[in-house]
């Protein structure tokens, strides 16, 4: 699996949100969370890879997610 970088944030609401679209149309996603919870999201982000199979599409949704 080549997985690429797709979405990073502090925002976990947002990452979320875009996990919940990843899911709903099957593609298969990773996230790393980063973020330091000593100091309540202010350091660190929330990361997302796909793998690169995946990237046009998980990019596009994303997109979308963020128009809507």
């Amino acid at each position: 699996m080549d997985n690429i970088l797709i979405y990073s944030s502090k925002n976990k609401v947002e990452a979320l949100g875009i996990q919940h679209k990843l899911d709903e149309h099957n593609i298969p996603f990773q996230a790393i969370d980063k973020t330091d919870s000593s100091y309540a999201g202010l350091f660190g982000e929330i990361e997302i890879y796909v793998d690169k199979v995946h990237e046009p599409e998980a990019k596009s949704l994303i997109k979308a997610y963020f128009e809507d």
